[in-house]
């Protein structure tokens, strides 16, 4: 009860105790039906009062059914079956005087059994079918196959992205915490870093190329991966019920929370870009944004998978600092590609660190001519435009394109998607087959 479970089943809860006590018992958990749980409860011996508390009644006796239906319908059922309750018994302490076995002799047991097996074939002859009672007893019942949710997956959708909204929406403190972020971080890398043409501006642009790739996706992945394993368990909770299916669920999810997470990357870079001095090009500054709002989305999804398979927000932390420092290691700056361990080879391609930061990289290099200020004697090493300095940093930057790095992190999101969608799915409700027991 300290819980609040949905389901309760009790075995004989009032036993034990004095009329009294098994009237407040049974009180305190008539009080837990009205707040919508459900209570399930074995009773044996019911004073009036505890009784007429009952909304349902399952009347057994010999392993048979004798009643099932409202507990304030049990007396006029009774009455139709020609076992009118006297005005002087209650209908419960009638209704177990007619199923109790009575072993004062052959002829008494003999007796009580005959009644039994009337009430009992009178109950599966207008019931059968609507309790699926079978004509054998002891013969298995056709298995009841649990339904899924009534509404169409277009209507799951909308209600789920409605509500999902909704908590955005209200959640207005943690919103704000996330837009002081990205300002306060654009403003300390814009008072940090200013651009001119120079030869040493080459190494700052990449620095900072690299920082803005590994701070948003260690910043997208973190919050991901805090929230969504506590999420997915009342999910997992809803599902039980057959409220909705895995895939209308996260669907509404991303369709409520990507206009956030575009808008607080549109907030960061259009304060770190004019800032910084980047390449006074309104076509450089659109794909600036648009990298950046891609990278951010991608990094998310790898959040959302990583909070999916995981049990836990404590085993899902436990696996950020590993994976983001993969992505670092392989982000195409800190080792050339074909120098990666063949072990390792797919990695490169995995880390969405790498491809936000080479297209960041492509973005603001391509282009952009630049001064020799070195001295005489270093003047040959210096370079004249932007592409001689990514030809300089890895070949790899010859061979690509803003076009692909931006499919790759698509791939990379649908990806990680696609993993979510499926381990939610695989992890819904399990259920039991019950069938009737053959006979012995």
């Amino acid at each position: 009860l300290i819980a609040s479970p949905s389901l309760t089943f009790l075995d004989e809860p009032t036993a034990g105790l004095d009329s009294f006590h098994a009237d407040k018992v049974v009180r305190a958990l008539k009080n837990l039906t009205e707040r919508g749980h459900t209570i399930i409860a074995v009773i044996h011996q019911p004073s009036g009062n505890v009784f007429n508390m009952f909304d349902d009644l399952l009347l057994l006796s010999e392993g048979r059914q004798i009643y099932h239906g409202e507990a304030k319908s049990l007396q006029s059922y009774l009455s139709r079956l020609g076992q009118p309750c006297p005005s002087w018994v209650t209908a419960g302490e009638h209704a177990l005087n007619l199923i109790s076995v009575n072993h004062e002799s052959s002829v008494t047991e003999e007796g009580s059994h005959k009644l039994i097996d009337e009430l009992a074939n009178e109950f599966e002859r207008k019931f059968a079918i609507k309790y699926r009672i079978t004509d054998k007893a002891g013969a298995p019942s056709q298995t009841v196959k649990p339904h899924g949710p009534e509404s169409s997956l277009l209507e799951q959708v909308k209600l789920l992205f409605a509500r999902s909204w909704r908590e955005i929406s209200r959640n207005k403190g943690a919103n704000i915490i996330k837009a002081v972020q990205q300002v306060s971080t654009a403003l300390i890398y814009g008072s940090i870093y200013s651009f001119s043409n120079k030869q040493s501006s080459i190494q700052d642009r990449f620095g900072l190329c690299s920082l803005v790739a590994i701070g948003n996706t260690n910043l997208a992945i973190a919050s991901t991966i805090r929230s969504f394993p506590k999420e997915k368990a009342i999910v997992m909770n809803d599902r039980s019920k057959n409220l909705y299916r895995a895939l209308p669920y996260f669907a509404s999810k991303v369709l409520s929370e990507v206009p956030l997470s575009a808008a607080l990357s549109c907030l960061f870079g259009g304060i770190l870009y004019p800032m910084v001095g980047f390449q006074k090009d309104i076509n450089k500054f659109l794909s600036f944004m648009l990298i950046n709002v891609v990278h951010s989305l991608s990094s998310s999804a790898v959040g959302l998978m990583l909070g999916a398979i995981s049990p836990s927000s404590e085993v899902a932390l436990a696996m950020l600092p590993p994976i983001v420092v993969l992505q670092i290691i392989f982000n195409g700056f800190n080792i050339a590609e074909e120098n990666t361990p063949k072990l390792l080879a797919a990695l490169p391609k995995m880390s969405v660190v790498r491809w936000g930061f080479e297209g960041l990289a492509l973005n603001e290099l391509r282009g952009l001519e630049l001064i020799c200020d070195f001295p005489k004697y270093r003047q040959a090493a210096c370079v004249a435009t932007g592409e001689e300095a990514l030809a300089r940093v890895s070949s790899a930057f010859e061979k690509s394109s803003i076009e692909k790095t931006v499919k790759a992190q698509l791939a990379i999101l649908a990806f990680c998607y696609f993993q979510t969608v499926r381990v939610l799915s695989s992890s819904g409700p399990k259920y039991m087959e019950m069938k009737t027991p053959l006979p012995s």
